[in-house]
């Protein structure tokens, strides 16, 4: 295993005058890209940062969150990636636990730091709209780009820690080690035979997308920023820069093909497509081979990083799996009751273990010692193994609701709307969506003659929640309960 904090260096000697990064109004090579992240590196070592010490990223997809990004690993400092989409409440929450040295912010967020005060050593604005934000645009004038001194890095230093809700509410923060990325790039990620022209649309807070910075630096691919999501712009952006490849959820890839069919797109230059955080259909697979457009799928998780993939090279009979495990990791189908492991081909829970798991989550042993046991992480998903080492993933045993690769714990939701006036009794759900895979559901039993309406629980969850946590709301006279009290929720999910 390796670090990753020489690879932006690395790939500058290798190939300087390659474009890099591409956002809306900047283009940088390697060189260019890697003198930048020397300067906030220069930057981070005149405020105190050091080895080990936390630097927060509150950013879109655009070219300060990569370069922070790097800047912060050069150092040896942990990166923090924060999700944009968190309200004040969520972000406090998190914060209060990472209490990073830096957060580096778009100013469009400020609003959501209100709550941050003294859980922050230091706000250092980054972009406004498309622009750098002044303080942050006056270091790549001030500081010098030679390289900081060489930083004592090992394979096992915590390079990044992603944050990711608890079934108690509670953020936990999943502590992913330089080794972790550097052994799946070396060893399982297959490389293309030229640079690739990269379209980076998925928000980068996520593991995947992380991964994916990572994994063109390494490739000395071209890497273009879309903060826009939008269909149409995706596709603008695919014509004009002759996008290769990209990674988004299953849903934006059906919003693009319903834009395909209102209007003609030159996508001639896609080689392939990625996917990933929820099962893609085979129909959908089908519908993009169809365009001549391989698209390929994994299946992971934050704690457990990089599990399966699948390729239509691996035959359209096993699209509905999530493909065959990397190199490296060891998949077992165990009985959620005995822990032993089952027959081939009966469903049970899937258990990893792999040199990409997890070092565990920051300050908090007993939440890790549940999900971490003998060096196999319980993913809490139910799944099977068929003869030819296919995985297929039937359903999940934890109570979590993923809505378009976004993990929902109904905890979170219930503890909200628990606190609302005149609720009884709530119990949330996920059910069936056509383009997210899951969407959160509550079932509310309020007082009796209480006005209280599903719009008012909505807008109260929406002052406190991401937007992709607010449920469908569905008023109850009872909600079902077993002998001991406890809410049989497969019940209310139909």
């Amino acid at each position: 295993m390796g670090t990753l904090h020489h690879y932006l260096r690395d790939r500058a000697q290798q190939s300087p005058d390659v474009e890099a990064l591409l956002a809306a109004n900047a283009r940088f090579t390697y060189q260019e890209w890697d003198d930048r992240t020397n300067q906030l590196a220069a930057f981070l070592l005149e405020e105190g940062v050091q080895k080990g010490d936390f630097v927060a990223i509150l950013c879109k997809n655009d070219h300060p969150y990569p370069t922070i990004l790097l800047a912060a690993l050069k150092i040896g400092a942990v990166a923090i990636p924060l999700n944009w989409r968190l309200t004040a409440f969520e972000l406090e929450g998190i914060l209060q636990i990472a209490r990073p040295k830096l957060l580096f912010y778009d100013e469009e967020f400020a609003e959501a730091l209100t709550l941050a005060g003294e859980l922050v050593g230091k706000l250092v604005p980054a972009g406004r709209g498309l622009e750098m934000a002044d303080e942050y645009a006056a270091i790549f004038t001030r500081y010098p780009s030679t390289a900081p001194a060489e930083a004592d890095i090992t394979e096992e230093d915590i390079a990044v820690i992603l944050f990711t809700s608890g079934t108690t509410g509670t953020p936990k923060g999943c502590m992913i080690s330089h080794g972790c990325y550097d052994t799946y790039l070396h060893g399982s990620r297959p490389h293309a035979e030229h640079p690739t022209r990269f379209l980076a649309v998925h928000p980068l807070f996520h593991m995947s997308s992380t991964s994916l910075i990572f994994y063109n630096i390494h490739g000395g691919n071209t890497m273009i920023l879309l903060a826009d999501g939008e269909p149409v712009s995706i596709l603008q952006t695919i014509e004009s820069e002759k996008i290769e490849a990209m990674f988004a959820f299953p849903s934006v890839y059906a919003y693009l093909l319903e834009e395909l069919n209102k209007k003609q797109w030159d996508v001639s230059s896609l080689k392939y497509v990625s996917t990933g955080g929820t099962k893609a259909s085979a129909a959908l697979i089908q519908r993009y081979l169809d365009l001549g457009i391989p698209m390929t799928q994994g299946y992971g998780s934050t704690e457990a990083a990089f599990v399966s993939g699948w390729h239509p090279i691996m035959g359209m009979e096993s699209a509905d799996s999530v493909g065959q495990p990397f190199k490296n990791v060891q998949v077992k189908i165990v009985s959620p009751d005995t822990g032993e492991e089952v027959p081939t081909g009966q469903v049970g829970e899937v258990i990893v273990k792999s040199p990409y798991l997890f070092k565990g989550y920051l300050n908090n042993p007993d939440a890790t010692a549940k999900v971490l046991i003998d060096g196999w992480y319980q993913m809490g998903d139910a799944g099977r193994l068929d003869e030819n080492g296919f995985l297929y993933i039937s359903g999940r045993y934890k109570e979590m609701i993923l809505v378009g690769g976004d993990n929902v714990y109904p905890i979170e939701v219930e503890d909200v709307i628990d606190h609302i006036d005149d609720v009884l009794e709530v119990a949330v759900v996920g059910i069936s969506h056509e383009t997210l895979g899951e969407i959160p559901r509550a079932f509310v039993v309020k007082k009796e003659g209480s006005p209280l309406g599903e719009a008012d629980i909505v807008r109260i969850c929406r002052e406190k929640l991401a937007e992709y946590k607010v449920p469908e709301v569905v008023f109850v006279s009872s909600l079902p309960v077993n002998g001991l009290g406890k809410v049989m929720k497969h019940l209310l999910k139909g």
